[in-house]
């Protein structure tokens, strides 16, 4: 039977009807206590604490949970009558929990057995009672209670205190999910660790109220330091090895997790179950550090050697011990000395000290003190080196580097290692030391340094903010750019990826949020854009790619990325876009108006010559207006400016001409319609008009009005002095057609033209608003019929 089926009974409306009990808030919180306590010390059973806590409080005779895997559902853990069916699977379809998830609202059924073939029948179930848990807001499995006591019946307070551990129930399974990947990377480290034959360890710093650190926590161990120290993650380093205090151990840790310096040095520990030499290295691993060391005890003995078999310089076993010394120091690459530890006179060199110095070993021995070995130093190295030296005249192992000139011309550098070599009544006799060519680790370092240089210049100068995410303990570094890039000053705050989210705009930080999940989820690339809000209210776009790296088993251990501030880019596009949009509707306009003027123009009593001229005319008219229009993105035209064009287009003498009126501004289609209507007036003022005699005046006048809440031009063109011809019986021309009908018609104005005895008055009255029409299209005879 399919969910969709079932006419489950709805618990909420079902249990409303029954008589229902009085809230136990000290039953639900002493389960809840419980229950916290079982989380926090076996994550792995507190469902199965659950399913026993409800059976043991009687509110049912059986109760579980069963957890969503696919299209199945696994009975996680079950307690009472039913508890032998724990560990089993069910189909969600067809099943009661499925009709839980697929509704995600409680439900309660009545002998589920009479409509569910597969209902438990051992005993059967008077009711049950199931209600969703959910993780990430998606239905992950159930929690429900089963009476087989045909008496007993659930009410209102059994479907409360259910869905309350529910929630609770959905918590656990989120830390028990939690639990399983912290266990499986915690393996993944342990194994790599284990691959060493060094003893590598994990601390972690304790600090006190004020931030100091006062201990070091064991994290982790490799096998080999278990070997040596036991089970010993979580205790304390100063109990169970109070060594270290007296070695300067522990505050070289201490050292190295404040200031982030690495450390690398030799330590002869004789405390606790420890007898012998080590060569530790100590690293800063978030807040506390991560250790490899290493047993030289041996090797130190070797050291010793040397002074055992200068002691046994008579005997045969001290020739023999002297040859094998030989030959090993011949076979080695590295250089192996003994000083006078009083006048610093070589005693012995191997064959490799002419390799590395270009200096004849019998040369060398046979010159006193440091003189030789000084003039191969570098002069700005020489101080130094020679201080190390003294170091080791004072009792003390030393490790130094300097760089020395070869006699092929060549630049090396070279790693010393000095230490003092005592008699038997432990004064310094001898200096032994090794010389190592490090010149290609030298070179790499310099290379990368040189590259983390160009790294970081780059992303200063394209401005690219980095990331690097510790997914698993959330540790998030940001370059400095990264910082400005959200606003802040560099190191203002703690990189955090809580942080990081709170600054992306709220409409923008689900899509960030599912891009970053996508991504995850693919082993794909991040690759979004979004606006990060500032704190002084600044919002700027940020375009953000990264890229995750995974353990084993497909589990994000990582992430790196680049950011880069997508502002300007933006704002220069929204221009890009409004220009073109202007662009794009100022030529649909121009051609329009062509168009309309062409057909105007067109008058089969005219010649082809005069069409042309009278085209011309127009089109110059037009042209004149979109110089206007162009100065400026949406400024409109001056009137004034519009009239002295046209009129000087037309050779006017403008000394018989007189213009009166405020500054105006035309938007644009009334310029257009506006231009044309004074083009046509000249033009024929200059034919038949003012300026066809010698005594014709030309007064233009205009103001502003206010009517009806809008501003409307009002313009006279009244010509005066000239002798008027008859007119001629017909229609009128383009110029009359234009001011009388196209006037009312495209603007909405008024246009009249009066012919009187000593010349024409026109009369424009225009509303000074924006169209959006254009110059053509339309019947103007239906603006007058509206009339």
């Amino acid at each position: 039977m399919k969910p969709r089926d079932f006419a489950a009974a709805d618990a909420v409306r079902l249990l409303d009807r029954r008589p229902t009990r009085a809230p136990d808030h000290a039953l639900e919180a002493q389960m809840l206590s419980r229950l916290a306590t079982e989380l926090a010390e076996r994550p792995e059973g507190v469902l199965a604490r659950l399913a026993d806590l409800l059976v043991e409080a009687g509110i049912a005779g059986s109760a579980g949970t069963t957890i969503c895997e696919g299209a199945c559902g696994v009975w996680e853990a079950v307690s009472g009558a039913w508890a032998s069916l724990g560990g089993t699977s069910i189909p969600l379809e067809g099943s009661p929990c499925g009709i839980v998830v697929d509704r995600d609202a409680p439900l309660l059924m009545i002998r589920p057995a009479d409509r569910f073939a597969g209902a438990p029948t051992d005993p059967a179930a008077a009711e049950l009672l199931i209600v969703p848990f959910h993780l990430d807001c998606v239905p992950a499995g159930t929690l429900w209670i089963a009476a087989h006591d045909p008496g007993h019946r659930f009410d209102g307070e059994d479907l409360r205190l259910l869905q309350s551990l529910a929630r609770f129930a959905a918590s656990a399974q989120r830390v028990r999910e939690r639990s399983r990947e912290l266990a499986r990377s915690r393996d993944l480290l342990q194994g790599t660790m284990n691959a060493s034959i060094d003893m590598i360890q994990v601390f972690e710093a304790v600090r006190d109220a004020r931030g100091a650190i006062t201990d070091f926590n064991w994290l982790l161990n490799n096998h080999m330091s278990e070997s040596r120290f036991g089970k010993v993650e979580g205790e304390s380093l100063l109990e169970r090895n109070p060594g270290v205090v007296a070695e300067g151990i522990f505050d070289v840790f201490r050292q190295v997790t404040e200031t982030g310096e690495p450390s690398l040095r030799e330590h002869h520990y004789v405390h606790e179950q420890f007898d012998g030499w080590f060569l530790q290295s100590v690293t800063r691993l978030g807040d506390g550090v991560v250790t490899t060391t290493k047993d030289i005890t041996e090797w130190k003995a070797a050291q010793t050697e040397l002074l055992r078999l200068r002691d046994e310089a008579a005997s045969d076993r001290l020739r023999r011990s002297e040859e094998r010394f030989r030959r090993f120091g011949e076979a080695s690459q590295d250089v192996l000395w003994i000083r006078d530890a009083a006048t610093l006179h070589w005693e012995y060199l191997t064959p490799a000290f002419q390799a590395l110095y270009g200096i004849p070993v019998t040369l060398a021995i046979v010159t006193p003190g440091l003189d030789r070995w000084l003039d191969r130093i570098v002069p700005g190295d020489r101080t130094a080196a020679k201080a190390q030296i003294a170091r080791a005249q004072a009792g003390e192992s030393t490790t130094f580097d300097y760089r020395i000139h070869h006699p092929d011309g060549e630049d090396r550098w070279v790693r010393t290692t000095a230490f003092p070599i005592r008699g038997t009544d432990g004064a310094i006799e001898r200096i032994g030391g090794i010389d190592q060519n490090i010149t290609r680790i030298q070179r790499a370092q310099h290379a990368l340094a040189e590259s983390e240089e160009r790294l970081r210049s780059a992303t200063e100068v394209g401005r690219l903010g980095l990331w690097d995410w510790n997914v698993r303990t959330g540790h998030i570094a940001w370059s400095d750019e990264h910082y400005r890039m959200y606003g802040y000053a560099v190191g203002e705050i703690v990189p955090a990826f809580e942080t990081w989210l709170a600054s992306v705009h709220p409409d923008d930080r689900a899509a960030t949020e599912a891009a970053l999940a996508r991504a995850t989820a693919d082993h794909g690339e991040y690759d979004h854009e979004f606006r990060a809000v500032h704190q002084n209210g600044t919002v700027r776009w940020i375009a953000a790619r990264g890229r995750f790296t995974y353990d084993s088993e497909g589990r994000p251990q990582r992430m790196v990325g680049a950011a880069i501030d997508l502002t300007e880019r933006r704002e220069a596009e929204e221009r890009q876009r409004l220009l073109l949009g202007e662009l794009q509707h100022r030529v649909r306009n121009i051609l329009a108006v062509v168009r309309s003027i062409i057909r105007r123009t067109h008058d089969a009593d005219q010649s082809a010559e005069e069409f042309v001229q009278h085209l011309e005319g127009r089109l110059g008219a037009l042209a004149r207006t979109q110089v206007l229009l162009t100065r400026a993105v949406d400024a409109g035209a001056d009137l004034e400016l519009v009239i002295r064009d046209e009129l000087d287009a037309q050779a006017a003498d403008f000394d018989r001409v007189e213009l009166s009126g405020p500054g105006v501004r035309l938007p644009a289609k009334v310029a257009e319609v506006l231009t044309l209507a004074v083009h046509e007036l000249s033009t024929n003022a200059l034919k038949y008009g003012v300026f066809s005699s010698d005594r014709g005046r030309l007064a233009i006048e205009w103001d502003e009005r206010v009517v009806s809440d809008c501003r409307w031009l009002h313009l006279e063109w009244q010509e005066r002095g000239v002798d008027m011809p008859r007119p001629a019986p017909g229609r009128g021309g383009f110029g009359s057609e234009l001011i009388t009908r196209r006037v009312p018609y495209e603007l909405r104005g008024e246009g009249r033209i009066d012919l009187l005895p000593d010349g024409i008055r026109c009369t424009l009255d225009i509303p000074l608003s924006a169209k959006a029409s254009i110059l053509s299209g339309g019947d103007p005879a239906r603006v007058e019929n509206r009339k």
